[in-house]
Order: structure tokens, then sequence, then C-alpha cells
């Protein structure tokens, strides 16, 4: 070993927290399998049967606990011996595999076994994953075939690795920090999991000590993977990044160059996210939404309904089409307070151009025309608050507080005493309007020439990625280079499918279309609310929706904006000028932006978004109340703020405040679900906030 390495090595802190983890994995472990062995703990159905009866899943489950619960007291024992790791001399200098080596050994090769032993249980149908009443074994579905594949697929994984530390390949060292790393999630899920079993165990059945059997099947085997894993990860990561450090000052001139690459480094897996969060304007977002689904998921059975995702869908669609035109304008350094009354400016326009009730006594519009004028109309205020904002120099803040107070009077003196403006109170039938079926042809035309137009060069991009990792395989050095090859290969197969799919949709719908075309049909009628924000009945390939999932066309709408938005902000001239306007103005002027042209633009981006979500909320509700839209501009703000737009302008990104509104309506959802009063829900949203604020800066110190 280099003396870099050696005085490292002697700088390393105790290894007092492994050996307690291990004394804790093993007594939990042996706990558990004495509870088998006395009978306690039952492992299947034991009516009329002695405790002294095991069957053989508590036999093989009895003896790989009590194996384990060993093997990670010796493996204590051995750390304090060894006086700290010692896997890189096995691995660069043939020593013996120390006994912290062992254990992760023995980890991956039970991990392997044990996740191929559950893929033949649910292949045969010994372990059901869903109701089995009056169904055949050989009958799985969709949750049970997948179930089989990860668990092969996750085995194959861990004794790959397992072989790779016998013949010391040191890719098996990067691979099993890895593994390790999901592992200790997996654990960690599972746990939570059974923390909520807990109260159930409990409930009116003595004290803690009085249930230990059933809280130990409740939490040990996820605490036991958890543990397991966290200590084998410390183990294996102790010493990675030591090769990389000692690479970048006496390797090669070739090691020395990927040493000092970051992308391409040996760094711990902990290490390598911390550095992929800091390159992420949302981190804070990504974080918060695994966490969030991850414990939302685990809590309750219902929170992965289809009922349930479709609803916190549907109802986040007016906030998450506001949030879009929000974010861009906090890129270029501004915000926006009015968009909470320009919602119901907006309501109020579109139902009231179409009932002549806005402005009074004006005529009944139709809907495509009510439609348009309310975005020109609500797309004019916006433009206004740049323009005072430019002309007067006053803060966005100021400025649009002061707007919000005034536009929310127009719907309070237009519908006064606590009314709402109904659509139904004026007309007895939907808002039908008739839509050639040429000009549905044509649209799909030009989708399909767009698509395979877009398709075309990521293909092309995606295929040459794909040919050079395949030609640069033998000299490519990195550990993970059969990963990227099939990664590349995968999203090369999944691209080409996703394409031929939404190819196959539209020329099917052309066809339809001929079709109805010749049967004397030249029109479609539908309901203009349907188009907008209907509900949607059925899928391509899923078929049909049940009526209790409530999941609306306008969700569609709203990720085609995302998409829309996030390729402006990200690929065009405009949003790098947005960027620098919020970043440096002054930079951005030298540069021949104008600045103060983005701000105004922004603005009406804004007020527009904002109405198209208040033509989507109208056409769902079918009415509009003079509060409408009362509190949407903190909501908004903050889902940005949650995913990583900055108040000083210059970051964020479209994706991030995807997920923050997510975020929302995963709150929403997941706290009903699990009994908490609703009244918390701000609460809640308040303590996300700061979380992800806090993530956020921290991500970003390590990237600066």
């Amino acid at each position: 070993m280099s003396a870099v390495s050696e005085t490292r090595s002697a700088a390393r802190p105790a290894i007092r927290a492994d050996v307690i983890l291990l004394v804790l994995v093993g007594l939990l472990a042996l706990i558990f399998a004495e509870q088998l062995l006395s009978g306690w703990l039952a492992l299947g159905d034991r009516l009329n049967i002695s405790r002294r009866d095991y069957n053989v899943t508590e036999i093989i489950v009895m003896a790989v606990s009590a194996f384990w619960g060993v093997l990670a007291l010796w493996a204590s024992v051995g750390l304090l011996r060894d006086r700290g790791p010692r896997l890189r001399h096995y691995f660069e200098e043939d020593g013996p595999l120390p006994a912290g080596g062992l254990f992760v050994l023995v980890f991956f090769v039970l991990a392997g076994v044990i996740c191929l032993l559950i893929a033949v249980q649910v292949f045969t149908g010994w372990l059901p994953l869903a109701a089995r009443a009056n169904i055949s074994r050989r009958d799985l579905n969709w949750v049970e075939w997948g179930t089989i594949l990860l668990a092969v697929g996750w085995g194959l994984v861990c004794l790959r690795t397992a072989l790779g530390f016998v013949r010391r390949e040191i890719p098996a060292w990067s691979w099993g920090q890895w593994a390790l790393f999901l592992m200790i999630l997996v654990g960690m899920v599972l746990t939570v999991s059974g923390l909520f079993d807990v109260p159930k165990q409990l409930a009116g059945r003595g004290t803690l000590l009085d249930n230990l059997a059933g809280v130990l099947e409740s939490l040990a085997p996820g605490l036991v993977l958890a543990l397991s894993a966290l200590v084998a990860y410390r183990y294996v990561a102790a010493e990675y990044g030591d090769i990389t450090a000692d690479k970048a000052i006496a390797g090669t001139l070739r090691e020395r160059a990927r040493a000092r690459d970051i992308r391409s480094a040996r760094v711990p897996a902990a290490q390598s996210i911390r550095i992929r969060l800091a390159e992420s304007p949302g981190a804070g977002a990504i974080v918060g939404f695994l966490v969030l689904f991850m414990f939302f998921s685990v809590a309750t059975d219902l929170f992965l309904q289809p009922t349930s995702l479709a609803g916190a869908l549907t109802n986040n669609v007016t906030r998450g089409i506001v949030a879009i035109g929000v974010t861009m304008l906090m890129i270029s350094g501004e915000f926006d307070l009015s968009v909470g009354s320009l919602l119901g400016i907006a309501g109020l326009t579109f139902l009231g151009l179409m009932t002549g009730q806005f402005p009074p006594g004006g005529p009944q519009l139709h809907p495509v025309l009510a439609a348009l004028l309310t975005l020109v109309f609500v797309g004019f205020l916006g433009s206004i608050n740049g323009f005072i904002l430019i002309k007067t120099g006053i803060p966005s803040f100021i400025v649009t507080l002061a707007t919000l107070l005034m536009l929310r009077g127009l719907p309070l003196v237009f519908i006064a005493g606590g009314r709402n403006l109904r659509y139904v109170d004026y007309f007895s039938e939907p808002p039908l309007i008739d839509i050639s079926r040429i000009l549905i042809i044509v649209m799909a035309l030009v989708l399909a020439v767009g698509l395979v137009f877009v398709a075309r060069s990521l293909l092309q991009s995606r295929l040459a990625n794909f040919r050079l990792l395949q030609q640069t395989y033998d000299t490519n050095i990195s550990d993970f280079r059969l990963l990227a090859l099939v990664a590349s290969f995968l999203a090369l197969a999944l691209i080409s499918l996703l394409v031929a799919g939404l190819l196959v949709i539209l020329v099917g719908s052309v066809l339809d279309q001929i079709n109805q075309i010749g049967q004397d049909s030249a029109f479609l009628r539908i309901s203009f609310f349907d188009l907008m924000n209907g509900r949607i009945e059925s899928l391509p390939i899923v078929g049909e929706i049940p009526r209790e999932i409530n999941l609306r066309i306008g969700v569609f709408w709203w990720f085609m904006l995302v998409v829309i938005f996030q390729f402006i902000l990200n690929e065009t001239r405009y949003g790098n000028a947005t960027f620098a306007t919020g970043g440096n103005p002054g930079a951005a002027r030298a540069q021949g932006i104008h600045v103060n042209r983005i701000k105004v633009m922004n603005f009406i981006i804004v007020a527009v978004l904002v109405a198209v979500a208040g033509i989507f909320d109208a056409s769902r509700l079918q009415s509009i109340d003079a509060l409408r839209g009362q509190g949407l501009e903190l909501e908004v703000i903050a889902a940005t703020v949650i995913g990583g737009a900055l108040l000083s302008g210059g970051y964020g990104s479209i994706i991030g405040a995807l997920l923050g509104v997510f975020m929302f309506g995963m709150m929403q959802t997941g706290l009903v679900l699990i009994g908490v009063d609703a009244r918390l829900f701000n609460a809640f949203i308040g303590a996300i906030i700061l979380g992800a604020v806090i993530i956020n800066n921290w991500s970003r110190s390590l990237r600066s």
C-alpha cells in the first residue's frame, strides 16, 4: 500500500458503530430464530398443529436466521481484531479475505438465493400476490410476473457480485456498493411498513413484550436487511474512494485523468448520489417526491390504487399548469402573486362570455370564441403587471400584491352575495362544437410527421451512442461498461417501441376518421367541456377505465404543456435568455439580451397559462364563484420553490415544478388515507417546503 493510503487508513474513525450494528443484527436474528423454535412465531397455518411441528418454511427461516445471527456476531469480533476495513488489501494484493469481506460475500449469496426462491415460489403459485379464489396457480397476474422478473434479475446480480468478490474483480467492488445501497433502501421501506403494522399487533392485546412475536414478525426482516446492508456498505465503501485518490497522484496518465474526472472517478455510492443531486435544480423535489411516495405506499394499501392516483393527478391540473408559468417567471428573477385572482378572472370571463353575464348584458358567445377572448384578456392583464414593473421599477412582489387585491374585486362585484355563476342555470345542453374530421386527420398526420422527425434525430443519437459503447467496450476501463451498454440498448429499444406505438395510434385514428367520413359523418360533435377537461373513459392498451377512476383529459394537456415548456426552457434561445435574465441581468444585457422584454413576456406567459388553467377548471366544475383561486398563489410558489427555483432567479426547472405539484397531490391524498386531520395539511406542506429548500441549498453548495 502507498504511504497516502497508510496515512488515510490510520486516520480512519473508530469502527465501534459497525460493531454495534453487527451485534444488534446478530441478536435480532437469533431472537427471531428463538421465537420460531419456541413456536411463538408461526409462519403458516397453525390451526390444530403442535408448536413443535414445524413446516418446511419455518425450518428454513429458522436455520437461515440462526446462521446469520452467528455470522454477524463472528464478523463483529473480526472487525475488532482487524481494526478497520482491509478489503483493498484483498483485491489488490491477493491478501486473505477479512471477516468483514466474508460477511459481505455471504450476504450477497444469501440475498441472491432468497430472491431466486421467491421467484420460484411466485411462479409455482405457492406465494400468491393477489386474491387467488377460484383462480388456477398457473394464472399469474401482472404484479406476479413483475415480481418474478425483478426477483430473478436481482438474484442474478447478487450472485454475480458474489462471484466477482471470489475472483477478486475490482468492478464487483463497484457493483457491490450500489447493490448494498439499494438494499438499505429496501430494508428501510420494509421497516416503515412494519411500523404501521405494530399498532395493529398491540391493539387490545397487552404490552409490547406480550406481543413480541408479532412485533418481531413485522419489524425484524426489514431491520435485519437494512442494518446488515448498512454495515456491509460502510465496510465496502470505506476504502473504495482511496483507489481514486491514489491514482490521481501516482497512477498512469490515463488513470490520473480518470481519477480527476468527477463523473468517471471511483467514489462511494452515497457520494456519487450527492454529486448527481448537486447537478440537479430540483434535488429537493426529487428526494421529497421519492420519500413521500415510498412512505404513503407502505403506509396504506389504498394509496397505489388507481382511484387514488387518478384523483391526485386530476385535482392538481390547475395548480400544475399555473406552476409552469410561475417557474418561467421566477427563473427570470420575478414572481407573480396575482395568479390566484387571475384564475378567478379567467373562469369568470370564460363562463361569463358563454352565458352573456360578463360583461353584463353581453351576447352569448361560442365556447371556442369565449376561450380565445379569455386567453387574450387575461394575457393583457399579465402584461400590465410586467409594464408596471418595468416602467416604475417597483419590485414585482409589491406590483403583483396590488393587482392581486384589485383583480379579486371583479369576481366579488359580478358574483355578489355568495352566489355561483353556473352554466346549467342558462343552458340545459352542454356546449357542443363540431370539429371537421378532415381537420382531425390533418392534425394527426402533422403530429405523425413531427413525431417521425423528432424520433429520427433521437434514435440516431441513441444508436450512435450504442455503437460507440459497443466499439469501445474492450478498451473502456469503466466498472459499469456492461451496465452502460445494456442500458443504452434498452433505451434504444424502449424509444423505438414508444414511437412505433404512438405511430400506430395516430395511423389508427386517421383510418378511423376516414371510415367515419365514409359513413357520411364529416364532423365530430363533442362537448367543449369534455374536450377541455372531460373524463377519460378508455386508453390504448389499457382499454375501458372504470367509472370510479376519475382521470381527466386535463392531465394530458398538463403533461403536454410540461414537455413543451421544458423544451423551450432548456433547448431554445428564449430559455437561455430567461436563465441569463434571472442569473445576471447586467451580463445578459451585455450579451444583447433584452432583459425587460423577457420579463414582460414571462408575465404574459404566466397569465396565459393561468387562463388555460381557469378554462380547464371551469370546464370541469361548470361553475365559478367569487373566491375561486384564493390562496393559489402561495401554493404554486411553494410548489415551484420545492421544485428547485430560486426567488432570486437564474435557477429552476419545469420538471422540478412538476414534482413539487405531485408532492402536493400526494400529501392531499395520502394524509386523508392514513387518517390524519386534513387541517394539518398546511403544517406538513410548510415542513416539506423548508426541507426541500434546505436540500436545494445544500446541493447548490456542493455544486459550487
